[in-house]
């Protein structure tokens, strides 16, 4: 017996009966809709969460507008009308609703045409929402990114040439936001967002919510080229207007990432990864503003997690690739060799020697500078031990980096390293960039004072380039001061930065501490920067960073090096 028959031979409260216990086996609200009699009949979980005031509504068609979402009215009305009239025989589209609370809820109604009691069209179904499945969102009123993949997957495979551009917006301080005002706080700032992306496009153009603060434009239906950067910046404009009329009780602000083009043979999947990577250019170029996709920045993204990669995987095959070579320090008494500095360099198969340029950084945002850093310290110090039975009072230099300052336990590191290998604290001086940051940070400064306190001596690098005051000195009590070649080069070139670093190297000597010049390669450099006394030379002219071995052979039993 078909489904219609029986409907046929029950009473109301039979059907209403049935529905009940359906209803208990499904996360789905089920319906009746009688459309020959305009009658729509509910469960009483359908009736507690959305405004009906009773399961069996009369003129559902005017009930119903009270219920769904304005501008989703006329849409739900001219579907129905079709299976009113015999046109269709299915019943299948999301749209919204308003619950109780007056808060949008995306839902999925879907159902079927059949005959019921007295020959009437019933439409008999569900409405699920789709929040719960994750395809839309309650908060914003917008659809979820799994409905975004859907939507694109489609779009990107039968008709990519339509799309105009995909812009990806991200708030600018939404993790602030949400520790210092609150998850509500929070939520208020997503809705606004939502009502000021929306205010800016075009009523076809789909924009959904993605994860966390994220929110992603999808416009496949514009005719003509549209004018990107005049979208972003009313979507900005509306968000000062919004943040303004608060009384700036909540204040932030969006970056936005752009794809215009390149979506053929593309998925939804990397879309995504391309928006994200756009507007992740236009946070690190400052906040605040949009990024388009920069295809040969996003190609140089992809070396740089490649090199990443396979950086890790030397490291964990017990530094394959890595070497430690040593760049002669000569001291101006006498022009005689009296340390080095432990420079890092890695290479691999697919990219040959890749410069320290590229891969310290890569080193540095990943951490894998504290493994690197210490590989380095203890060749550096193996080394060490050896070349001071040639001479004694002989010292290495290694380069710290403020990650190894600040994630690591340095102390124990250095101190187990020096006792192990059997080295003097005097015989390893750690060289560190001048930084304003390490200035105003307590723990590195305690860091310092500790170091000190264990004679292990103190060098500041790449001076002249950077932060550069007196007070920096204090406060990390380097015994060097390495000038950086970029100031020499300058000095050589005028009288003004040639007094400037005289001025440099009396302050730093009537400190107690010592000078090295870097970057002289040239003899005239050398006779040039000799009159301002410094103590020790560093550069080219007296040699290139070259493996320990050749190091050894070509310097260290050099007695002059003039």
């Amino acid at each position: 017996m078909e489904y219609a028959q029986i409907l046929q031979n029950m009473s109301l409260e039979e059907i209403r009966a049935v529905v009940e216990i359906l209803q208990k086996s499904s996360d789905s609200y089920i319906y009746i809709f009688d459309l020959d009699t305009d009658t729509f009949m509910m469960t009483s979980r359908m009736q507690v969460r959305f405004p009906f005031e009773e399961d069996v509504i009369r003129n559902a068609t005017a009930a119903l507008q009270k219920v769904i979402y304005p501008s989703d009215y006329n849409k739900v009305r001219e579907d129905i009308v079709r299976c009113t009239s015999g046109e269709q025989e299915f019943h299948a589209i999301e749209y919204r609703w308003m619950d109780r609370d007056n808060r949008i809820v995306w839902i999925s109604s879907k159902s079927t045409v059949i005959r019921g009691a007295g020959g009437h069209r019933l439409l008999v179904g569900r409405v699920t929402e789709l929040g719960k499945e994750a395809k839309a969102d309650n908060i914003t009123g917008l659809r979820r990114e799994i409905r975004f993949q859907y939507d694109a997957e489609e779009i990107l495979r039968d008709r990519p040439e339509t799309i105009r551009y995909m812009m990806r917006i991200g708030i600018d301080n939404f993790k602030e936001i949400n520790e210092k005002e609150g998850p509500e706080a929070g939520d208020n700032v997503l809705r606004e967002l939502a009502d000021c992306i929306v205010a800016a496009v075009d009523p076809k153009v789909d924009v959904y919510r993605l994860m966390a603060d994220e929110f992603i434009i999808v416009d496949a239906f514009s005719a003509a080229e549209v004018d990107v950067q005049a979208i972003y910046n009313e979507i900005r404009n509306n968000v000062a207007e919004t943040v303004r009329n608060k009384e700036y009780s909540c204040f932030y602000t969006v970056s936005a990432g752009v794809m215009q083009d390149g979506f053929e043979s593309r998925s939804a999947e990397e879309i995504l990864k391309l928006t994200e990577f756009a507007l992740n250019q236009a946070k690190r170029n400052g906040k605040n503003q949009m990024a388009l996709f920069d295809r040969e920045a996003y190609d140089g993204y992809l070396r740089r997690l490649n090199i990443r990669r396979l950086m890790r995987q030397d490291i964990n095959d017990n530094f394959r690739g890595f070497q430690v070579f040593f760049q002669p320090i000569i001291s101006t008494k006498d022009y005689t060799l009296i340390g080095a500095e432990a420079l890092l360099r890695w290479g691999c198969e697919q990219y040959g020697n890749v410069s320290p340029a590229v891969f310290i950084p890569i080193l540095e945002e990943s951490g894998l500078i504290i493994p690197v850093g210490k590989y380095v310290m203890w060749q550096a110090a193996r080394t060490c031990r050896k070349w001071r039975e040639i001479i004694p009072h002989f010292h290495v230099n290694v380069n710290l980096s403020y990650v190894q300052m600040h994630k690591s336990d340095l102390i124990e590191d250095v101190e187990r390293c020096i006792k192990e290998v059997g080295i003097p604290p005097e015989s390893l001086v750690l060289e560190l960039t001048e930084s304003g940051y390490i200035e105003t940070d307590s723990r590195i400064k305690s860091l310092f004072k500790d170091l000190k306190e264990k004679n292990i001596d103190l060098a500041l690098d790449d001076f002249g380039t950077g932060y550069s005051n007196m007070r920096y000195l204090k406060e990390i009590q380097a015994t060097t001061v390495k000038i950086d070649r970029s100031f020499v080069v300058q000095a050589l070139k005028n009288d003004h930065d040639y007094n400037i670093i005289n001025h440099i190297i009396d302050m730093v000597h009537s400190l107690g501490f010592s000078v090295c010049m870097e970057g002289i390669e040239e003899e005239d450099e050398l006779n040039k920067m000799m009159e301002t006394k410094p103590d020790m030379i560093q550069g080219y002219f007296f040699g290139k960073p070259s493996p320990a071995d050749q190091f050894e052979e070509q310097f260290l039993h050099t007695t002059s090096f003039l």
